[in-house]
């Protein structure tokens, strides 16, 4: 498929679920990358997950990274300054030579990577998308001419995140994933986690809790109260056996693996 084809491709996907899939198959006919991994970014909040195509040491997502460990990710503290889209390189956010090379030790060891860029997309003030590419192995001629070519691309990608986010929420349904085949493993196994133990509002619920939304956020956008989904919260913590979103994470991935 040619690269109009597949930028048509993400045209029609615009405003739908599948769009995320659309776009990094697009993304991966222009530039070279081994994973990719899309953030939805809200002020003093946990970042939204809404997509990935992580192969290895998936653990480190769902259990540290997305419960607290971004607020230490060099990337993620640049992207709430910038007011502009942009192309972030390691050594753009972190200039001290020490400190890049103690979290260069770090990323290897956590994720299994080598290498990593990352596109900076604000939506408004309060919102902005990243986009994380990472590399299995260190190569830096490759890493500048993916880093030329992003910032080519950088206006269109850029247009069409705005275009998908603007002014829609970060929430993806259950059913919608299927509707559309988008990341169907992960489609699968969400729609069946917990559900021989947990009502289809638990569900959607924890389908919320899983990518990243708090209480405050699911009351918006379920159309009920902060304390209701509490309660349902209380309910899908017993029914599962945890005691914390980190273990809900826990278990989760374990589904996820199994699935």
């Amino acid at each position: 498929m040619n690269d109009i084809e597949l930028l048509s491709r993400v045209v029609a996907s615009l405003k739908l679920p599948g769009f995320s899939a659309q776009l990094a198959a697009y993304l991966k006919q222009q530039v070279q990358f081994d994973h990719l991994l899309i953030l939805g970014c809200r002020a003093d909040k946990h970042p939204i997950y809404l997509y990935d195509s992580i192969t290895t040491q998936r653990d480190f997502l769902f259990q540290r990274y997305l419960t607290g460990s971004y607020l230490d990710d060099p990337f993620y503290r640049a992207a709430q300054q910038q007011t502009q889209a942009a192309v972030l390189r390691l050594q753009d956010v972190v200039i001290d030579v020490r400190e890049r090379r103690e979290y260069e030790h770090n990323f290897i060891r956590n994720t299994g990577l080598q290498d990593e860029l990352c596109i900076c997309s604000p939506l408004d003030k309060n919102r902005w998308l990243l986009l994380f590419m990472g590399y299995n192995d260190n190569n830096p001629a490759r890493y500048q001419e993916v880093y030329v070519e992003l910032v080519r691309l950088l206006p269109l990608l850029h247009a069409l995140l705005n275009q998908q986010w603007g002014e829609q929420s970060f929430a993806m349904s259950v059913g919608a994933l299927h509707k559309t085949g988008l990341q169907q493993f992960l489609a699968a196994a969400l729609s069946s986690f917990g559900a021989e133990v947990l009502s289809k509002r638990e569900q959607e619920i924890t389908l919320l809790l899983i990518q990243g939304f708090d209480s405050q956020d699911i009351a918006e956008l379920s159309a009920i109260s902060v304390g209701t989904v509490k309660n349902h919260r209380k309910k899908i913590y017993a029914k599962l056996h945890v005691t914390s979103l980190s273990e809900l994470f826990q278990v989760f991935l374990t589904h996820l693996l199994s699935s």
